[in-house]
């Protein structure tokens, strides 16, 4: 192998690898707090809190249970919405950070459709 190949290497592999907010993404799997699975099919979404608000999806019932019906969102927040094959967990982050949690889910959604 190269240096050009080892290179491209590098680059695919960091493509479907990082972390943000205790979100872990590897190019097998994706992880946040024990909860995850296989990276294959899984889809991120970034909702803000006005978004989420109006909507109680069955991924905020699986994410956070029964009390996602009667859960308030606080606006000036963001969501980031992790739904994969058997897990899907919801991480608030600061409005601050919108634009790196729109980023990060890219790169799952990206990690997601390659492993299908």
């Amino acid at each position: 192998m190269g240096l050009k190949e080892w290179a491209e290497q590098g680059a695919t592999k960091a493509a479907y690898t990082g972390s943000f907010q205790g979100i872990v993404l590897t190019p097998d799997s994706i992880t946040y707090k024990r909860e995850g699975g296989p990276t294959a099919g899984v889809v991120a979404t970034v909702d803000t809190g006005t978004d989420v608000r109006r909507r109680a999806t069955a991924t905020r019932v699986l994410a956070v249970g029964i009390f996602a019906l009667a859960m308030k969102k606080q606006v000036g927040h963001v969501y980031l919405t992790v739904e994969g094959d058997g897990y899907a967990f919801m991480v608030e982050v600061p409005v601050k950070l919108e634009a790196d949690a729109r980023k990060f889910a890219a790169k799952v959604n990206t990690a997601g459709k390659r492993q299908t």
